[in-house]
């Protein structure tokens, strides 16, 4: 027999293995600060990504500037302004009669004849102190509640009325004074169409709800 004591070998997981894993200290604090340099890029990261955000939120300011450049509709309503505008008079009225309300003035300043038609280019201005409305001023029937049907032209030669024109819908060929007021010192003109006259009636009387004016010549 040998003399002796057996020679013990550590099995794995014993203290001999331990010591063969440990690192030397010095050799694990470089490890450990080059974890933290590693975490640190990681946040710079997630800051640049927050940054390319702020292009996106300025593009969506770009709709309003597109709106300011829409046209605005400023030229439509100059438009239809000018065409519910009234004919201006032609200087000076060439007869008038007062009115049935107090400061009312019927004016007439011209009828021109034009083939187988006369138009009247007529006025009504308040020289009073008061409002007054047009409704019905000068109106032939109910129907005709806002236009000036009731005007009419006299031939006193051939002893003939003339009515004024109406379409084949049966609206008048005159102008709408509408429901509105009519301060002081202002004026509203209109128009009427009537069947012409003779060639030989060279004036005529042009005939009101308020009054006649009579002898008003035909150009």
């Amino acid at each position: 027999m040998r003399s002796g004591t057996t020679a013990l070998r550590p099995r794995p997981g014993t203290v001999g293995d331990v010591r063969r894993q440990l690192l030397p200290a010095h050799l694990l604090l470089p490890a450990v600060l080059l974890a933290g340099c590693s975490g640190g890029g990681d946040g710079s990261g997630q800051a640049a990504s927050e940054d390319t955000g702020t292009p996106a939120a300025t593009s969506s300011d770009e709709p309003t500037q597109e709106s300011t450049d829409e046209p605005s509709d400023e030229s439509t309503s100059t438009t239809t302004s000018s065409a519910t505008t009234a004919p201006a008079v032609p200087g000076e009225p060439i007869a008038t009669v007062p009115g049935g309300v107090p400061g009312m003035v019927v004016e007439v300043y011209s009828l021109v004849r034009s083939g187988e038609s006369v138009t009247a280019t007529m006025a009504v201005v308040n020289e009073g102190n008061a409002s007054f409305g047009l409704a019905r001023q000068f109106a032939a029937t109910a129907g005709d509640e806002y236009n000036v049907s009731g005007i009419s032209l006299f031939d006193p030669a051939g002893l003939k009325r003339y009515l004024v024109l109406r379409d084949a819908d049966g609206d008048c060929l005159c102008s709408d004074v509408g429901n509105s007021s009519l301060d002081p010192g202002d004026r509203v003109s209109f128009t009427a169409t009537f069947p012409a006259p003779p060639e030989s009636a060279e004036v005529v009387t042009v005939e009101t709800p308020m009054g006649a004016l009579p002898s008003v010549p035909i150009s």
